[in-house]
């Protein structure tokens, strides 16, 4: 089954007040290493958001079928210097199974038991 999760997260006062030539090199040695270090297992895409969300300054898509693989990220993700320097806050993390319905219908469905449309 593929997933699909979003991570919400929020800057904090102490990223903002960093010129943008730091805050690139952090993303590029922190954030962007560890995307690298899962390639193959979790596709990534990076979101800016704080110009859209009051709450939300930046959000992550990630999808991938290997939930071990995305357990173990979010670890790494946590210990980064993004996260253990207090630069941001992980706001929620929303995750969706693809179709999911697909397959729960197609074991029911034989049973007879409750289908889900």
């Amino acid at each position: 089954m593929k997933y699909s999760i979003l991570l919400m997260l929020n800057a904090t006062p102490k990223w903002w007040v960093m010129n943008n030539e730091y805050r690139s090199n952090l993303f590029k040695q922190h954030l962007f290493t560890l995307f690298t270090s899962y390639e193959g297992h979790i596709h990534f895409r990076v979101f800016n958001a704080d110009a859209f969300h009051a709450h939300v300054s930046d959000f992550f898509t990630l999808e991938t079928s290997d939930l071990a693989q995305y357990y173990n990220f979010l670890k790494e993700l946590r210990a980064t210097k993004l996260f253990t320097n207090e630069y941001f806050i992980l706001k929620d993390i929303v995750m969706g199974a693809e179709n999911g319905f697909k397959e729960f219908n197609s074991k029911s469905i034989p049973k007879k038991e409750v289908v889900m449309n």
